[in-house]
């Protein structure tokens, strides 16, 4: 047995163990961007996305925080790493999986069209600048774009591109994001005409996930949804392509403790802001001292967003999330489910429901958090509460977050809480929030308004320890009979108190389309 058991740990050891994670490709070529130009980053995040599901081999552009959580991974598997000096060493490796060049010329629209094309067409996007290089290689012009617009494109080659994944990116980002759209064929434009965003979201939906960022976050915001489309903030994502070809072994949210209402006292919980945002998910956030990689982190109950639209671009990032927790933490999507939308403006607010409790399904998360505009109401989220994957809503606001003061909207014994405090530099503070919490009640199985959500603005407090140092303040203040518990708890106990009460209580719904 001895000897038998000593065979299987050297043939695992001289094969690397590379199936120890699975979907690890055999070989990892990795760059580091400062090794590159604009236009060879370009070239580069092109081949990476035809590289996405190649099993053998992938490209790997070096980064820090999630990006290196990965790569250490890899590495641990046994995946064979190859560091690269010149973006042109990839060209030779990769040249079997392309057609040729598609050309553009920095700095207008031509950019977007090429990006699009070079899935379709498999090709690689190449400026103008660097024509001459490309050709040395012996790669072919496949198409001249120079002179289209995203417009003429849009019309143009419709047809070509895969719907359900929109691109909307900055003409003057280089890598980012770009090997994703390849990977997935998608259409890539940037937002600049705001009725164009709108007609190119409906156009590749129904409820099209539009992956970027515009030149503002409401308008963006408020085009997409008007779109019965979702925003995924993730212009600035790395390696995208290949987390999304990266399968997690098992996605599962760590079980919270039952927590039961006890009299006199009340209930707090603190969620994190702004986990729609994947690129930053996918980037800095893992390892960065002022979010997970706190020191603070597991010391107190936190509630932290998580994109449920990992589970299917990013499952090994959502799984490394669930499985470092502390007992402490606690996950709620959002803001929004799938992603960013003002579902005020939603178009088909029941279809985009129904697309939103399957991400909750596949994200193992039962609490969905929505950001709405200033002209909504807590009663545009029945769609979500109607769907038995959904246990209750977190709202808040566009501006302030917490402008419905704690208000809370049941539906069906399933409640829709706003934000009643938010924890955000220069409107609400520690002390603020203490004294604030001190004027509730303290009755939690007669008086829903016992609890309270405080949304932490991941953004504030950067010079003085973070956002976690903010909320460690805020608990030393606070005064007797409050207890901090996860958002997830806070649902579960209305529930349990009130729940049964509002069976009945349907709150009034006006679809859009019965408007019209």
């Amino acid at each position: 047995m001895k000897i038998l058991l000593l065979i299987t740990f050297i043939l695992c050891t001289a094969s690397a163990c590379i199936a120890a994670t699975p979907g690890n490709p055999g070989e990892l070529w990795v760059i580091e961007p400062g090794k590159m130009n604009h236009a060879e980053e370009i070239l580069a995040a092109a081949l990476q996305g035809h590289t996405a599901h190649n099993k053998d081999a992938r490209i790997w552009i070096k980064a820090g925080g999630m990006s290196q959580v990965l790569l250490d991974q890899m590495q641990r598997d046994g995946v064979h790493i190859h560091e690269v000096d010149s973006v042109w060493d990839l060209v030779k490796q990769f040249k079997p999986l392309i057609k040729g060049a598609i050309i553009y010329k920095t700095g207008d629209e031509s950019l977007s069209v090429a990006t699009s094309l070079c899935g379709p067409k498999h090709g690689i996007a190449v400026d103008e600048s660097i024509l001459d290089r490309v050709k040395s290689e012996g790669l072919p012009v496949i198409e001249d774009v120079r002179g289209i617009t995203e417009r003429e494109a849009f019309i143009k080659y419709r047809k070509l591109y895969k719907p359900a994944y929109v691109i909307c990116q900055n003409l003057d980002k280089a890598a980012q994001l770009r090997d994703f759209a390849v990977a997935n064929n998608s259409f890539v434009f940037h937002h600049e005409n705001r009725a164009f965003c709108t007609e190119v979201t409906h156009a590749f939906g129904p409820d099209a996930l539009v992956f970027g960022w515009g030149k503002d976050e409401h308008q963006w915001v408020e085009d997409v949804s008007k779109g019965n489309g979702t925003g995924v903030p993730a212009d600035w994502c790395l390696n995208l392509s290949i987390m999304q070809s990266l399968p997690a072994r098992r996605i599962k949210r760590p079980t919270e403790p039952s927590v039961k209402a006890q009299d006199n006292t009340r209930y707090i919980a603190f969620v994190m802001s702004d986990g729609d945002n994947i690129q930053v998910l996918c980037g800095g956030f893992a390892t960065d001292k002022s979010f997970w990689g706190s020191p603070l982190r597991g010391a107190f109950p936190m509630t932290w967003e998580m994109s449920p639209i990992l589970a299917d671009v990013a499952p090994r990032v959502l799984e490394h999330f669930y499985s470092t927790a502390a007992p402490n933490d606690g996950f709620v999507t959002g803001p929004g489910a799938p992603g960013y939308t003002f579902t005020h403006f939603q178009p088909d607010p029941e279809s985009l429901a129904k697309q939103a409790a399957s991400f909750v399904k596949r994200s193992d998360m039962r609490v969905v958090s929505v950001l709405n505009d200033n002209a909504g109401s807590l009663s545009d989220t029945v769609p979500l509460l109607e769907k038995p994957e959904i246990d209750g809503v977190i709202y808040k606001d566009y501006a302030p977050y917490n402008r419905h003061k704690g208000e809370i909207l049941w539906h069906n014994g399933k409640p829709c809480i706003s934000y009643r405090f938010i924890l955000w530099e220069g409107l609400q503070g520690p002390e603020d929030i203490a004294r604030e919490v001190a004027q509730m009640p303290a009755s939690p199985r007669t008086d829903e308004h016992s609890y309270a959500l405080i949304n932490v603005h991941a953004w504030s407090y950067g010079k003085t320890g973070g956002p976690l140092e903010a909320v460690r303040r805020t608990i030393d203040l606070l005064p007797k009979n409050t207890k901090v518990v996860t958002a997830n708890q806070i649902i579960k106990m209305l529930r349990e108190s009130f729940g049964n009460a509002n069976i009945g209580n349907r709150a009034g719904f006006v679809s859009p389309k019965q408007l019209n």
